[in-house]
């Protein structure tokens, strides 16, 4: 997966989807600046500069590689560190400019060229990124990054068959016993076939990556999700152990994306208990106030408001969906519809239709969201309907259904798991009874019953 060369740091997102930090999660380190000894020669500094890169010490690194260029300014490497510094740090224009610095410097480096065409990819600059990976194909024709970063960028292009085919040259060029860059070919290629509506290659593909290399993080995600989208939650369950058993990852980010995820497959399977423990589990660890850290805590306040809700704890969800959005506030949305939600259990529906209504506010225009703006209009069909707004109840139903048809029928493909879970049909089989679409409700029931889910 191309995330896998963003410098193990920065975020590559292959689309709008809601979970924008599916693909590649990091924690930087507290930076501390040591002077590098008398005498140290451009080599030294190099070399210096990568070892405190690959520790994470990224300030310190740009002062070593710095130091080196006063020595040495017309040497591609330290420029090339540079630009893997900044790439890390997430300060994609200055990683350009360095990449760039080397280009000129070693113009036939394919290397230099592959960090251009990276960056150009980060800053959302397809058509020169696709040409500076093509400039670094040109060199090197089995250059495996270079193959990865044309598939992607080719995706985003659209053009799938293209990238399906730069992917499959990807794994041709690498060798057999590099299982961990195979592993990522596999999942680089499980979004484009995604993207191309191919749903069982795209559980395969991700299936060939966890096998090759049972430590890659993002295919074990990606996995457990996607099963999670079919219903299939006892497989999904396994993944994310698995996950933990083979990685066992202890940072923060790392291991909350697991616990959140693992939570949301026992909400699908109405064990709320479970649910919660892993929430609070979640809360508990050792978050800093970096920014990532504040966004999956968060994002277990919110799981843990939404595992209280089904345990009929309306007053404690109240408590959690607000510490989610003061952890992070592009939370709003979702906890602002949570609020709703409890504020109907306690009866108080005037307050409940504010609460949808400031969610339906917030939430974007985005085809990635149009499962929960439905959810958000159902609610508000709810709190109308219980103040005896029978009228206006049925305008929200009305709008609560055309979301939920856009979510089945303008799926966002940038998500790395499947919108349509069994919440979702069964919120959309109550909307259409509402409307008088009997049969057409029926029809949502069974399939949220298909799925598992019982309310």
């Amino acid at each position: 997966m191309i995330s896998k060369y963003v410098d193990d740091a920065a975020l590559a997102k292959l689309g709008p989807g809601r979970r924008a930090m599916m693909a590649a999660v990091f924690c930087l380190l507290a930076f501390c600046f040591p002077a590098t000894a008398e005498g140290d020669t451009a080599e030294d500094l190099i070399g210096m500069g990568l070892e405190l890169y690959q520790n994470r010490s990224y300030q310190e690194a740009l002062e070593a590689y710095d130091e080196a260029l006063l020595l040495s300014p017309d040497d591609p490497r330290a420029w090339m560190g540079k630009g893997k510094v900044f790439s890390a740090l997430g300060d994609y224009n200055q990683s350009l400019l360095a990449y760039q610095n080397a280009t000129r410097i070693a113009p036939d480096d394919p290397e230099a060229w592959f960090g251009v065409g990276l960056n150009r990819f980060l800053l959302h600059d397809l058509n020169d990124s696709l040409k500076a990976s093509e400039r670094a194909l040109e060199m090197d024709g089995n250059y495996t990054r270079a193959w990865e970063l044309k598939s992607t960028v080719l995706a985003h292009m659209g053009k799938n068959d293209e990238a399906l085919e730069a992917s499959k040259r990807a794994r041709m060029s690498s060798a057999p016993s590099d299982t961990e860059m195979l592993s990522h070919s596999w999942v680089s290629e499980s979004f484009i076939l995604r993207q191309m509506g191919r749903d069982d290659e795209f559980l395969a593909a991700l299936e060939n990556a966890t096998t090759l290399d049972p430590r890659n993080y993002d295919a074990w995600i990606l996995l457990g999700e996607a099963l999670q989208g079919r219903g299939e939650y006892d497989r999904s369950l396994a993944a994310f152990d698995s996950l933990l058993s083979n990685i066992a990852p202890t940072s923060p980010p790392f291991l909350a994306l697991v616990l959140i995820d693992k939570g949301s497959v026992l909400i699908d399977m109405g064990r709320y208990e479970e649910a919660r423990g892993l929430y609070q589990q979640t809360i508990d660890l050792n978050f800093s106030d970096e920014s990532l850290d504040q966004y999956y805590l968060g994002r277990a306040e919110l799981g843990e408001g939404v595992s209280l809700l089904r345990l009929g704890d309306y007053e404690a969800a109240l408590e959690a969906f607000n510490r989610s959005m003061e952890a992070e506030p592009d939370l709003a949305d979702d906890a602002w519809r949570g609020i709703g939600d409890g504020r109907m259990g306690l009866g108080s529906y005037e307050e409940a239709l504010l609460a949808y209504d400031t969610a339906l506010e917030i939430y974007p225009e985005s085809v990635s969201v149009n499962a929960e703006r439905g959810h958000a209009w159902k609610g508000r069909g709810d709190a109308l309907m219980a103040l005896g707004r029978d009228d206006d109840a049925l305008l929200a139903y009305q709008n609560a259904s055309i979301a939920y048809d856009l979510a089945i029928d303008m799926p966002d493909q940038g998500r790395q798991s499947y919108p349509l879970n069994g919440e979702f049909w069964l919120n959309r089989g109550v909307v259409l009874e509402a409307l008088g679409l009997g049969a057409q409700a029926e029809e949502s029931y069974g399939k949220a019953r298909e799925m598992g889910y019982r309310d």
